[in-house]
């Protein structure tokens, strides 16, 4: 079997080997308590005092605004909860209709206790108003919650302007920017977040290591309860995962995004071919302002589900969109939000990464091109 294409960035990365060879020491020699008194394990307290101070480097953050998690759902759910403990007396929220799954869902379970959501509807290309977002608040806010970039179309919001709105009105902001990482610069300070997460298996760390900022000053109540983490976050800390994330982080200020500006010509390359070479193709998405890795695309007439298994039989791997709904057989909840013809268009989702080439881009094309004219015969 060739070797494989794999064109899923969005949904989890490779992890690097410099990543790797990080980490190993630390399942190994250097295995130690951090909480532990003696040296053994203080010596590792310090090194994920370094990783703190990397990655709120690459946020502009302080190094004690920097809690470790399991993952960016976990940092998610924290910072919501936090926010609805912090305003018991309030029981209105703002999101969006196109968000991560960690954040909708926890919508709903706060719906069901109680609150009144308010889902910002979204144009055919996926942008927010922000007019909508202003009207929508009222004095039972407690939180607003938008993503930075969205993890199917590559949009990137107006977070600044929303964190302006937030400060003015005296209410908490918080941001998912998990798909945002080392793809664009981050400044919490220049934001005006009160809470951001991050995921390390999005930028070729491994996946089980999240990040969730809060902002100094915000009263913080717990998830999970322990003396770890300034009691912030219990539980022994995932070491081994902590020094993989921050060497990750240490390329990524070591690069200054420099790559991007690769991905981004691979990805309007593909894009161009694609159009000159199949007709009737649409590129969902704000294509003025999204992530230089992203390309939401369906051709009229072909299901996406075919076109994925044509694809993987020539061991070529790209997804319908989210990851974390690609088993139910339900459409993208952000294509409907954007009112998309999924009947006539079934869109697929390419992210690049760091290791994709224009030789993988053209060995794509050229399947794509044979396999798009197979079904639409077919039809």
């Amino acid at each position: 079997m060739t070797q494989a294409i794999y064109f899923d960035n969005n949904a989890t990365t490779k992890i690097d080997e410099s990543v790797l060879e990080a980490m190993l020491p630390y399942f190994k020699e250097n295995y130690g308590n951090p909480s532990s008194i003696y040296y053994f394990g203080k010596s590792i307290k310090e090194e994920i005092v370094k990783a703190k101070k990397n990655i709120a480097k690459l946020l502009n953050a302080k190094a004690n605004e920097i809690i470790f998690t399991s993952c960016a759902s976990e940092s998610n759910v924290t910072a919501i909860m936090n926010a609805v403990k912090l305003n018991p007396n309030k029981k209105h929220i703002i999101t969006t209709s196109v968000e991560h799954a960690s954040i909708l869902e926890t919508m709903k379970y706060l719906e069901g206790n109680g609150y009144n959501i308010t889902y910002l509807s979204v144009d055919e290309f996926g942008k927010i108003d922000i007019e909508e977002l202003e009207q929508a608040i009222t004095n039972d806010t407690c939180l607003i919650a938008v993503m930075l970039a969205n993890n199917e179309l590559g949009n990137i919001y107006p977070i600044k302007k929303i964190g302006e709105i937030a400060r003015k009105h005296n209410i908490l902001f918080h941001c998912d920017a998990v798909q945002a990482i080392g793809k664009i610069k981050i400044d919490v300070a220049d934001m005006n977040v009160d809470t951001l997460s991050i995921s390390g298996h999005k930028i070729h760390a491994p996946k089980g290591i999240g990040v969730l900022y809060v902002k100094e000053g915000i009263p913080f109540t717990p998830l999970i309860f322990g003396h770890q983490e300034d009691n912030k976050r219990g539980g022994t800390e995932n070491v081994p995962y902590i020094i993989g994330l921050s060497k990750a982080v240490e390329m990524i200020l070591d690069d200054n995004y420099k790559i991007n500006g690769r991905l981004e010509e691979l990805r309007n390359y593909m894009e161009s071919q694609i159009k000159e070479n199949i007709e009737d193709v649409i590129v969902y998405g704000d294509l003025k302002n999204r992530l230089p890795n992203t390309s939401n695309i369906a051709f009229n007439g072909v299901k996406a589900d075919e076109l994925l298994l044509m694809l993987e039989s020539f061991n070529i791997f790209i997804s319908t969109g989210s990851a974390c709904n690609s088993e139910l057989a339900e459409p993208s909840h952000v294509l409907v939000a954007c009112k998309a013809d999924l009947e006539n268009y079934s869109p697929i989702r390419v992210s690049l990464s760091k290791y994709n080439t224009k030789e993988e881009i053209d060995i794509f094309i050229k399947r794509l091109i044979s396999i798009v004219n197979m079904l639409r015969r077919k039809k």
